[in-house]
């Protein structure tokens, strides 16, 4: 297996998110896990999940630019045929095999989306709703079909029906109100996954049909 992979494109959706499109080479790997990347010459490593489906020919990470993070800034300076170290593929964060038949609820915290993003490209035609915590609108994926995604904007007031004010843990009820039978998979920070994980058992989702992946 290769670890250095060359740089196909850095894409800037916002003045925080950008995606990191790297060669695949013959990276195999689930859509839900997780890579570390790092830079060659350098001695710092992060952990990123993938973004892009399994079968796809590049590799994708969404990635938030952190003003104290070192990793973060440099992965966003990187141009076309630079070089990212990666090893993994980890974690545990999907399923053998999705049922069509089954309801799928995917509750993510900023770039905590990214799982589901590339469980929705390897798995298109799943029935879901997803939910996602961000800062400002201009946080929110555009590429992800209006009528499944639920956005929850924490930062900014916006009038606008697509849109809700307030964390996703101030507005739950829409989501309790979802099949109990539903498999649920969370992913973002560790307050958000556990206040929601302990407000779905309390309203009888079933706990070995919830995942979950927390960001410290």
């Amino acid at each position: 297996m290769k670890f250095f992979h060359k740089v196909i494109d850095v894409e800037n959706l916002s003045e925080g998110n950008f995606i990191l499109k790297l060669e695949r080479n013959d990276i195999v790997f689930k859509a839900g896990q997780f890579f570390s990347l790092g830079i060659p010459g350098t001695n710092i490593n992060r952990e990123y999940s993938v973004c892009s489906g399994e079968n796809e020919s590049s590799i994708d990470f969404l990635i938030r630019e952190i003003d104290e993070g070192i990793l973060s800034k440099e992965l966003r300076k990187l141009k076309v045929s630079d070089e990212v170290k990666i090893l993994g593929p980890y974690g545990n964060f999907y399923l053998k095999n999705f049922n069509l038949n089954e309801n799928y609820i995917f509750i993510a915290s900023g770039t905590g989306i990214s799982p589901f993003m590339s469980l929705l490209k390897t798995y298109p035609n799943i029935k879901y709703q997803l939910y996602h915590g961000i800062r400002y609108k201009i946080d929110m994926i555009n590429t992800l079909p209006e009528k499944n995604y639920f956005k929850f904007v924490s930062k900014e007031n916006i009038n606008n029906s697509n849109f809700f004010s307030g964390r996703i843990t101030k507005n739950l009820e829409m989501l309790l109100k979802q099949d109990k039978r539903s498999y649920v998979f969370m992913c973002g920070n560790s307050m958000m996954v556990t206040d929601v994980y302990d407000s779905l058992l309390k309203n009888n989702f079933k706990p070995e049909k919830i995942f979950t992946e927390i960001f410290f």
